[in-house]
């Protein structure tokens, strides 16, 4: 058997199960040691190991199988042996009727003698902490003893007999467990009761194995007996009192098909060593040691199990099963000589830390839970507390440990699970570097060899991650494969940044074909331009455009992009256009690329004419109508010229709407092209045609009425008539066309022309519907009369008396309307005048004033006039905001108020702006002096001439400055 991997699956599903142990020989002294004996059993602590021998030696072991410390205790097969928990005290019995107890840190040695072979022995687990040194001890006497140390000495207490040899005892905190040829049973070293029992299976014999026990700390047992195990849960009666006595629940049991020599936990599941006979025909066995150390003790022949038999024996397995009888694993361990091995030859033992109150019920009442964690090949065991198990056989011993992420990736990707083996390394970080690189080149060859490029290519980025090295050779392994294309989207650009070398060789490679040419593109857009250089890569696109089949669309783009990226946006521009790309749109705004478009405007238009016609209204200033309409112009005659009319015609569409919205957005932006927009209107939107006759002054009036003409626009024709002078053409064709009298009679009013109604009555009189249509609607213009007295006698108008009477109607109501608004405004003004004299005759109580500052005065050059308020008395006053001034100085409106009552009554203040030179500004005071001296010598003379004085309507004269109340 070799040092590592020592076992091969036997699962019965379809695809062989991982393994959850990986194994090995116990080495070093332990492979020497037993070339001369063999071994009898083990026991396993957190420090060390305890093995025991057929010829009664007691050998304590390093967990790399070092010899640490030999004790010759016994002279017969030892037996069993335990540990105390702190691991200073280790007990051994033997078929000599002897127990002894050593101390491993003193020489301390306590001897203990039975008559009869002891086969099981149990140390309290407080046996280093406690005086009383107790420990238990059972054998073929059928009696289980608990020998304890008080003053007189040590001294057995027999707690149990009667039931049969005492194959195994086992001892957990206060509980202890044995096993004797009736049950199992469970005592409280406490209470000094027993609590409960477990049953011998009824398949069970007396030949084969004995039970099997392990304690899982002082909740759970195990017990193995033949072909049966059972689990049990320890819980107390009262849930709530901790001080109740404790009961034994069987909380799981079920039946194996082999028997079971070991068992220990394994997570949430089992580690069950097994036993299979099959085919018979091998020749008998001689006795071993172990059948004549029990036939000397006086044993018989059920207690040398396996004595004589004719079986061919297989090789024992270690599985993992679940505590519904679910089987996860099964590994056929090959131990040396297994041929000839008897089952109670082998020894199960674990190192496997007890589990807490908690995670012992919570797995108890969760059997589900605990089975699917059980199926999870994932570490489930806390780092320092990893559980091995020993499987003793005579001649060797065999370490199981679970396998950890590099055992289990190695078994992965030797069965070819890469992806269960790339989910590990992604989730361990613990994981070496080494086993990483392993997984992804593994991966990424067996996805190669299968030709699976495009999956390998999307793998790499989790396989290689920042493994610069790696990435560059599958660069160039993939370029040897000429599989590039699967692995560009994929390459990274930053963390890792390959060498520049390695980016340039995949754009490169990409010129060649023209099916990766849209690759090429798409790397270029995405990928920074510090990882390769542009003006190289810019010169190898241009060569392989020049050279045959090279000018495909994406790599005009590509060459588009490079030039951007250089800042020659002109150049990527002329591209864009060739290739009529919508984004050339927002490209050019993007870049203010509209004053170079020049001549290839049209092409513009050719994209997304609505776009077009938008972006040069957005910039009519920059792109003036004299590029934009020969540019189209040019486009039509090309069309024209290769005899393509309906292009032509589109040319010509697109800039008749391309004038249109000039026309709508600046009247005056393409004033010279209005005689073309004359034509363009008159030929795909004669509707709007009058609006650029009436809005424009820039096109040549005969030609306009000769297009006007060709197109039968009669209206527009009496418009362009009316513009050139010729009334009376317009006139005729009004009556003549279109036979409309309305709008015969307001094209006369509009020309101001009294001879154009004589020649309007004059082509009316020619039908008789058109003179009683013109009766209609002539009284609001002209007398009827005019109209009446020419028409011939004998004419026969329809509805000639009711037309008469309308008419007569119609001129009195207008007659009456217009006495009436004359009698209004005569009215008004009165009211007006009279309103004026009332209000000025009353005195402004306030005046606001703003000196001007004096040309000649440079000390004030630099001061900003202010607005004061002003008196009679004591002139310039304080300062007012300009904001509480009225009229058109400040907001608030000039306004007097009109109450009714005397004369005299006073008015509200009132504030009136005046401005005046400083500098020709006399003095306030004597210019009001000077009013009242006027106003004085005028009372005067009206009073010598016998005439009542009437005060004229005052206006307030300051500085020479009038301002009138309006």
């Amino acid at each position: 058997m070799p040092a590592e991997s020592t076992a091969s699956s036997t699962s019965s599903i379809p695809e062989e199960e991982e393994p959850r142990l990986k194994y090995q020989r116990l080495e070093a002294d332990t492979g020497d040691l037993l070339l001369e004996t063999e071994a009898a059993c083990l026991c396993v602590s957190e420090k060390m190991l305890a093995l025991g021998t057929q010829d009664g030696g007691v050998h304590l072991l390093d967990y790399d199988g070092n010899e640490v410390r030999r004790f010759d205790a016994h002279k017969g097969p030892v037996n069993d042996l335990c540990f105390d928990e702190t691991a200073e005290f280790i007990g051994s019995c033997s078929d000599d009727g002897g127990a002894m107890v050593h101390s491993l840190y003193t020489e301390e040695v306590f001897k203990f003698k039975y008559n009869r072979p002891i086969k099981s022995m149990a140390l309290d687990p407080r046996y280093g902490t406690r005086k009383t040194r107790e420990f238990m001890t059972g054998g073929l006497a059928g009696q289980v003893a608990l020998n304890s140390r008080g003053w007189l000495g040590a001294k057995d207490n027999i707690i149990h007999a009667g039931e049969g040899p005492i194959s195994i005892i086992r001892w957990a905190g206060t509980l202890v467990a044995w096993a004797n040829n009736v049950c199992v049973r469970v005592y409280d070293t406490a209470a000094h009761t027993r609590i409960g029992r477990l049953d011998r299976p009824k398949s069970s014999n007396t030949e084969g194995t004995s039970c099997q026990l392990f304690w899982d700390g002082e909740q759970i047992l195990y017990m193995g007996w033949h072909h049966t195990i059972k689990i049990a849960r320890m819980r107390r009666k009262g849930a709530a009192d901790l001080d109740s006595l404790r009961i034994v629940d069987v909380v799981a049991s079920f039946q194996l098909d082999c028997l079971v020599v070991g068992l220990a936990p394994f997570g949430a599941d089992l580690a069950v060593l097994v036993y299979h006979t099959a085919l018979e025909g091998s020749s008998p066995r001689p006795p071993n040691s172990l059948a004549k150390t029990a036939a000397m003790s006086g044993g018989g022949a059920a207690d040398a199990v396996g004595a004589s038999t004719e079986l061919q024996h297989e090789r024992p397995q270690l599985k993992i099963l679940t505590w519904t009888h679910e089987e996860i694993a099964a590994d056929a361990l090959s131990i040396t000589g297994y041929e000839e091995y008897e089952a109670s030859e082998y020894a199960l033992a674990a190192c496997h830390l007890p589990r807490t109150r908690a995670s012992s019920h919570s797995r108890v009442t969760s059997g589900a839970a605990a089975t699917s964690s059980g199926r999870q090949a994932t570490k489930w065991w806390a780092d320092g507390e990893e559980p091995i198990y020993y499987v003793v056989s005579p001649k060797e011993i065999i370490v199981g440990r679970p396998r950890d992420g590099s055992d289990r990736v190695t078994w992965l990707l030797e069965h070819s699970r890469f992806e269960q083996a790339l989910h590990i390394i992604e989730s361990d970080v613990t994981l070496s570097q080494a086993t990483r690189e392993q997984v992804a080149g593994q991966y990424l060859e067996f996805l190669v060899s299968q030709e699976r490029f495009e999956e390998a290519a999307a793998l790499m980025p989790r396989l290689l991650k920042d493994n610069a090295a790696a990435w560059e050779r599958w660069v160039y392994m993939f370029a040897q494969w000429r599989q590039l294309p699967a692995m560009a989207p994929h390459i990274p650009v930053q963390e890792p940044t390959l060498r520049q070398t390695a980016y340039e060789m995949m754009l490169h490679a990409f010129l060649l074909s023209r099916a990766d040419h849209s690759i090429l593109l798409a790397l270029v857009k995405d990928w920074p331009t510090h990882l390769y250089s542009v003006p190289t890569l810019l010169e190898a696109v241009l060569h392989r455009i020049r050279a045959p089949g090279g000018d495909t669309e994406a790599l005009l783009q590509v060459a588009a992009q490079l030039y951007q990226l250089q800042g020659r946006y002109d150049l990527a521009l002329a591209i864009y256009l060739r290739q009529q790309q919508p984004a050339v749109f927002d490209f050019i705004q993007e870049h203010q690329l509209l004053p170079v478009l020049h001549e290839r405007v049209a092409q513009l238009l050719s994209i997304d004419e609505e776009r077009a016609i938008q972006l040069l209204m957005d910039q009519y200033d920059e792109i003036p109508a004299s590029t934009v309409v020969p540019s189209i112009q040019a486009e039509e005659a090309d069309a024209q010229q290769v005899g393509d009319g309906q292009q032509a015609e589109d040319w010509r569409c697109k800039l008749h709407h391309y004038l249109d919205q000039l026309f709508q957005k600046d009247q005056t932006a393409g004033a010279d092209y209005h005689s073309l927009q004359v034509e363009l209107y008159a030929e795909y939107a004669p509707s709007q045609l009058m609006a650029l006759l009436v809005g424009s002054q820039w096109y040549p009036l005969e030609a306009a009425l000769g297009v006007c003409q060709q197109r039968s626009l009669v209206r527009e024709q009496v418009f362009i008539l009316g513009r050139m002078g010729s009334s009376a053409q317009a006139l005729h064709l009004i009556i003549q066309r279109l036979a409309d009298i309305p709008q015969a009679i307001e094209f006369v009013q509009m020309q101001r022309d009294d001879e154009l109604w004589e020649l309007l009555i004059s082509l009316a009189l020619e039908s008789p519907a058109l003179t009683g249509e013109l009766m209609d609607n002539i009284g609001g213009y002209v007398n009827p009369l005019r109209l009446l007295k020419r028409i011939p006698h004998g004419v026969a108008i329809e509805g000639l008396r009711d037309r008469l009477v309308h008419i007569i109607a119609d001129f009195r109501t207008q007659t009456s309307l217009r006495e009436g608004c004359n009698n209004i405004l005569h009215t008004d003004c009165l009211l007006l005048a009279q309103r004026l004299y009332h209000e000025v005759r009353h005195a402004l109580s306030h005046v606001c004033v703003k000196p001007c500052t004096a040309a000649s005065s440079s000390s004030q050059s630099d001061s900003i006039p202010q607005w004061h308020q002003w008196s009679s008395g004591a002139g310039l006053g304080a300062l007012v905001d300009q904001q509480d001034l009225p009229g058109p100085q400040g907001t608030k409106q000039l306004h007097l108020r009109k109450k009714e009552g005397p004369d005299e009554e006073e008015l509200e203040t009132v504030w009136v702006g005046i401005e005046y030179p400083a500098a020709a500004r006399p003095d306030p005071s004597s210019q009001t002096s000077n009013l009242k001296q006027k106003e004085q010598r005028h009372r005067k003379t009206s009073k010598q001439k016998g005439l009542d004085f009437q005060e004229s309507l005052p206006s307030l004269v300051v500085a020479d400055v009038a301002v009138l109340l309006t």
